[in-house]
């Protein structure tokens, strides 16, 4: 795989698909897949292009992303296409959409087959559609290829449905969305202790990813590659702040787990909720609805 930050030419002609790819979820998946076989069957070259930053941050809209940069890129880059393209959006935000598919598509990509989802839009203002593509592709040397549209639980598969529903904490319906476990990372950094004081030591995480649901979760952590059990707190940890301003800290117990890991890179996979931020009125009931959390794990 050919890895570049700028546009070049490629070394064939090829198939591309274009996306944001946030969360990589299953419709993703299918383009994803849908681009390498066509590409292996017509002898080209299979190309993914993406930009960074998302273009609604680029032009500060507000949204919250499934996906960082960097998670984002290291999912692509497992997808082994022949190009993996991640260009900065600013060099191509004012390209109107024809001259995006002229000097960019045609020209740089020398594109024969464009894969595109069901919502994708392109060019200056988003003005390029499928319909518009359509009608350049009839007079032109591309042709089209729409992948299959997706759907779980009555809903289309999408990276805003998935949004919502990670905002919500409905997990279980939002990886049946995303065909994965939705999944945080960042560096550990040390806390206030009082995990470790009540017997149920966390690990505490510092993270840049931006959808952090509130309440108390079933998930996997994932350190120097070994998965395991453990469950999680995101909230402000009320039976101990006593105030509604405090900040959202994730905090994770691993059963068994007493390594120091501070200033080590973990991923969280959250794997279904098991039940909402409560205050308690003592330690002590704190520490028996935390056995009853853990003994909810499945290890």
């Amino acid at each position: 795989m050919k890895f570049r930050t700028r546009l070049e030419k490629t070394s064939g002609p090829s198939v591309v698909a274009i996306g944001n790819f946030d969360g990589f979820h299953a419709g993703h998946k299918a383009i994803v897949e849908t681009l390498i076989q066509t590409a292996a069957s017509q002898g080209l070259q299979s190309v993914i292009l993406t930009f960074h930053p998302h273009p609604r941050v680029y032009l500060k809209q507000q949204i919250q992303l499934i996906s960082t940069d960097p998670q984002r890129l290291e999912t692509l880059r497992r997808q082994q296409p022949d190009y993996l393209f991640f260009i900065d959006f600013a060099s191509v935000v004012g390209f109107p959409a024809a001259a995006f598919i002229n000097d960019i598509l045609l020209d740089k990509l020398r594109m024969k087959t464009l894969i595109v989802g069901a919502d994708f839009r392109f060019g200056s203002q988003r003005e390029g559609d499928l319909a518009f593509l359509r009608r350049q592709a009839a007079k032109s040397t591309f042709q089209i290829i729409r992948a299959r549209t997706l759907s779980s639980g009555g809903c289309r598969i999408a990276s805003s449905e998935i949004r919502e529903k990670l905002a919500a904490g409905a997990i279980a319906a939002a990886n049946r969305m995303l065909g994965h476990p939705y999944a945080i990372d960042g560096i550990v950094e040390k806390g206030a202790g009082r995990g470790r004081t009540l017997g149920f030591p966390t690990i505490n995480l510092r993270t840049d990813n931006p959808i952090l649901p509130t309440g108390v979760f079933h998930t996997q952590t994932v350190i120097g590659g070994q998965r395991l059990p453990s469950v999680t707190n995101i909230g402000i940890a009320p039976t101990f702040s006593g105030q509604e301003s405090a900040p959202v800290r994730v905090e994770t117990h691993i059963p068994g787990f007493r390594r120091m890991i501070y200033g080590k890179k973990v991923t969280i996979l959250f794997i279904d909720k098991i039940r909402k931020e409560m205050r308690f009125d003592s330690g002590r009931a704190l520490v028996e609805q935390i056995c009853l959390d853990i003994a909810s794990l499945k290890i």
